[in-house]
C-alpha cells in the first residue's frame, strides 16, 4: 500500500495491491485522479452447452445464470481447448465480477478490456514459456457494446455526487442490480492452472497506473 496527499492536505490511501478480493485498488496516473476497482467474486463458470438446452448434460452441474453470462461472445472465442490425454489441462471458463467506483467529482473512463489480465504463480517476467501463464479476457463481437448487460465494457464512470461515489455498473442496470452488483470478465484457463495460486488480476488504467488483486480461487 502507498499513501498520497490530497489537495487539502489530508491523507488518502492509494492501494495498488490487494491480497484478497473485496478490497478496492486504485488505478490512475501518479497523483490521481484514481478509479477504484473491486473484485466482488471470482469463480469457475458452468454454463454447459448454453446454445443447445437439450445437450446441456448433467443438469445438476449446470448453472442457468452462467448460461446467460456468455451470450454475445462469438463461438470461436468461446471454444475451449481440450486435452484428451490430460483432462486436467482442459480449459474452463473463469469469471471475475468487478465493480468500479469513482470518488472524484469529474467522470472518468474505466480501463479497456485489454487493460485486464490474469497471471498465475508460474509466470516469471522474461522467462521462456511464461506467456502460457498469462490469460486475457475474451471479448464479445463488439467489446464496447457486447449486447449482454452483464459483460464488462469500458465506460465513463459517473463522478461522485454529495457523499456518494459514482459506480460502474450503474445501480439500476441489470448488472448493477444483480447479486454481485458487478460486471463480468470472462477468461479461458486450463483447469490445472487454477491450482497455480495465487492467480493475480492485473489492471492497467487508460491514463496510466496499475494495480493487482490476488484472486480467491
Amino acid at each position: 500500500m502507498s499513501t498520497t496527499l490530497t489537495a487539502c492536505g489530508s491523507k488518502e490511501d492509494v492501494v495498488t495491491h490487494a491480497e484478497t478480493e473485496a478490497v478496492y485498488v486504485s488505478v490512475g496516473p501518479k497523483g490521481g485522479p484514481y478509479l477504484k476497482y473491486q473484485v466482488q467474486v471470482s469463480r469457475q463458470l458452468n454454463p454447459g452447452d448454453f446454445q443447445n438446452t437439450a445437450a446441456r448434460g448433467d443438469q445438476e452441474k449446470i448453472d442457468p445464470e452462467d448460461s446467460e453470462y456468455l451470450k454475445g461472445i462469438p463461438e470461436d472465442e468461446l471454444a475451449l481447448t481440450k486435452n484428451p490425454k490430460k483432462p486436467l489441462d482442459d480449459q474452463v471458463y473463469f469469471g471475475v465480477f468487478i465493480q468500479v467506483a469513482n470518488d472524484n467529482k469529474q467522470p472518468l473512463k474505466s480501463a479497456a478490456l485489454s487493460g485486464f489480465e490474469i497471471k498465475d504463480s508460474q509466470f516469471t517476467e522474461g522467462e521462456a514459456g511464461s506467456e502460457a501463464h498469462v490469460f486475457e479476457p475474451i471479448a464479445a463481437l463488439d467489446p464496447a457494446d457486447p449486447g449482454n448487460p452483464f459483460l464488462y465494457r469500458q465506460a465513463i464512470v459517473p463522478g461522485a455526487t454529495g457523499t456518494g461515489s459514482g459506480y460502474q455498473p450503474l445501480a439500476n442496470s441489470p448488472a448493477g442490480s444483480s447479486t454481485t452488483a458487478a460486471e463480468l470478465l470472462v477468461f479461458k484457463i486450463p483447469q490445472s492452472d487454477l491450482e497455480n495460486r495465487p492467480l493475480v488480476l492485473h489492471i492497467k488504467g487508460v491514463d496510466g497506473g496499475e494495480a493487482e488483486v490476488d484472486l480467491d480461487v
